[in-house]
């Protein structure tokens, strides 16, 4: 019984891939769930399983293989998913040793302001497609972040819309 066990936990043990203090689940990894617990196997509160975008499981794999960050990928992330890869990272304690910044995962300014111009005239030539309104609604979630404009204005802006 005991062999049962111990052979239990090394199968366990090479599902999970070490990440800093944490492990990650490999084989939910695979299926684009992210899945981050201590190295007792005990859970991350503030790391909950969450499904992943191909863009972020692509960068994580990224970090693993090279041990470096892809700031152009992470450019590309909703604000959610730059969430979870800012907490990920710095929960991790390997900011340091990957010189990460936050920062660098922001986009350019002025494409920013560029992309609601372009999505505000589709919107005012008639184009009422939903993907149009969730694009600026991340457009200004980027906004309101960055602090070019203010919580309030965006939500007049949306309520336009």
């Amino acid at each position: 019984m005991v062999k049962f066990t111990d052979s239990k936990l090394k199968l366990e043990q090479n599902k999970y891939s070490e990440f800093g203090k944490f492990i990650i689940n490999m084989a939910l990894l695979d299926q684009n769930i992210l899945l981050v617990k201590y190295k007792s196997y005990a859970p991350v509160p503030t790391l909950k399983r969450t499904q992943i975008s191909d863009e972020l499981k692509d960068i994580i794999y990224y970090l693993f293989d090279t041990g470096e960050m892809d700031y152009q990928s992470g450019q590309k992330l909703k604000e959610s998913e730059k969430g979870v890869l800012d907490r990920l990272i710095i929960k991790s304690g390997l900011n340091l040793q990957l010189k990460y910044k936050s920062s660098k995962l922001d986009d350019d300014i002025e494409a920013i302001i560029e992309e609601f111009e372009i999505l505000k005239g589709e919107i005012i030539a008639g184009n009422d497609n939903p993907k149009i309104v969730e694009d600026i609604k991340n457009v200004l979630i980027k906004l309101v972040r960055l602090k070019k404009i203010t919580k309030e204005t965006a939500d007049s802006i949306l309520q336009d819309l």
